[in-house]
């Protein structure tokens, strides 16, 4: 009997009421049956994960959580060991910056034989389980695509590789990355990778080459009629009605974000006292379970986005100092700028010549933000959020547009209902501070 966690909200698993999208799920079926790589991108709490899963499970391929400290090394060590095999140890060329031990590009892979010992879920050799000769030591450069691939093919594995989280990468890592992906197209090894972005051709602006080597699977937008088939499916489960007028406004409080929708019905649910499959059909029509829902979501995400935004402010990376005169503070300037334009200057993205005029016109040394200074201050914000450990990260420039979007799809819904002054007055303004 599904319980409503099953059914609604975020979460790591598939959920229940997951509807398929023929522009969105067609598109990435139809990736999987061609020979290209795949990336799947979008706002965080889009439905990134379920989609991939829902048609790639997990568990029946190889999955890589990237961080900041994430090296292409480290990467291409962990997909080998999922896969079965064993790097050997003992170098001192600590290249790699997130392995338990360090090792150069120049290794040896210890793969089994047939008939050979148990390798565990990490690559290692379980103690006692191999007898002399039951695995196979393989001199390769962990540098080389051509190496990677061969060995996966060694052991067999045909799996997917699917690389959650590519946007904590740093831009080299992912540069380094883009001019691999396009050998391992070519060796035909298959990749999905998941990133919060929300501009086409992420992958093609590090390199060129991809453009017809990939297939790029946006799952934004959410059409209305899509959220009303998610409560149609989901209530079908838990054997319920929940009222239209309850629906609608749902839709219009979740700023066409499907993660604070699902939230915003799952709590709706609780409130009416729907914890599981109801056995007997309940209707819920009280419109005040979405109100004190919205108001509790609201607390929930403004306590994180609150810290978020302070952490950013907080930031130096601009630099600017002048003489005697204070330092450019830019990333304060730029959480003020946002605050004060508010959902509706940001909704579809600010053009970097409005942030450049907007911080100009309240910055304490107008006069003195140049167009660098811009261009320091949003090329640096990923690796900002990534160093305050901003995670999702809230905001992401797209040089390629010129554009500074929104990329937390929770944070529409936060500064919407948010109380902007109390938030302004409670970020340390840090001219009080030089």
């Amino acid at each position: 009997m599904p319980r409503l966690e099953d059914v609604f909200g975020v979460s790591a698993k598939p959920v229940k009421s997951y509807v398929e999208r023929p522009d969105v799920d067609t598109r990435f079926t139809d990736a999987i049956a061609s020979d290209k790589e795949i990336i799947v991108y979008g706002s965080s709490k889009q439905g990134k994960t379920a989609l991939v899963s829902k048609h790639l499970p997990y568990d029946q391929h190889i999955l890589v959580s990237l961080t900041p400290r994430t090296s292409v090394l480290d990467m291409y060590q962990i997909i080998l060991a999922k896969a079965g095999v064993r790097i050997a140890t003992g170098s001192t060329d600590k290249r790699s910056t997130e392995t338990a031990v360090g090792f150069s590009s120049k290794v040896k892979a210890i793969i089994p034989l047939f008939g050979g010992g148990e390798v565990g879920a990490t690559g290692d050799v379980k103690a006692g389980s191999a007898k002399e000769g039951s695995f196979e030591e393989i001199p390769i450069n962990l540098e080389l695509p051509q190496h990677v691939a061969d060995l996966l093919k060694r052991v067999g594995s045909k799996k997917w590789v699917i690389l959650e989280n590519f946007h904590y990468l740093t831009d080299e890592t992912q540069k380094q990355f883009a001019f691999d992906l396009r050998a391992f197209q070519e060796l035909g090894l298959r990749f999905v990778i998941l990133g919060v972005w929300r501009e086409k051709n992420r992958m093609a602006q590090f390199n060129g080459d991809l453009l017809d080597r990939i297939i790029e699977t946006p799952v934004e937008p959410w059409a209305k009629a899509d959220f009303r088939r998610v409560v149609e499916k989901g209530t079908g489960e838990l054997n319920i009605r929940i009222a239209d007028t309850i629906v609608e406004k749902a839709i219009e409080s979740s700023f066409s974000s499907i993660g604070v929708f699902q939230e915003l019905i799952k709590g709706v649910c609780a409130e009416g006292g729907v914890k599981e499959t109801q056995s007997i059909r309940k209707g819920i029509d009280d419109v005040a379970f979405l109100e004190r829902t919205v108001i509790g979501k609201a607390n929930d995400y403004a306590a994180r986005h609150q810290r978020a935004l302070e952490a950013i402010a907080a930031g130096h990376m601009s630099g600017g100092a002048k003489g005697d005169l204070p330092p450019l503070f830019l990333p304060y300037y730029l959480v003020r700028v946002i605050l004060e334009g508010g959902f509706d200057a940001i909704h579809n993205g600010m053009r970097r010549n409005d942030l450049h005029e907007r911080i100009r016109n309240i910055h304490h040394r107008g006069n003195d933000v140049r167009a660098s200074d811009m261009s320091n201050l949003l090329a640096g914000l990923a690796n900002l959020q990534a160093v305050k450990s901003i995670s999702p990260p809230i905001i992401d420039y797209d040089s390629q547009n010129r554009l500074l979007q929104v990329v937390d799809s929770t944070f529409y819904f936060f500064i919407k209902n948010a109380n902007i002054r109390e938030i302004l007055d409670a970020i340390p303004n840090p001219l009080a501070a030089a």
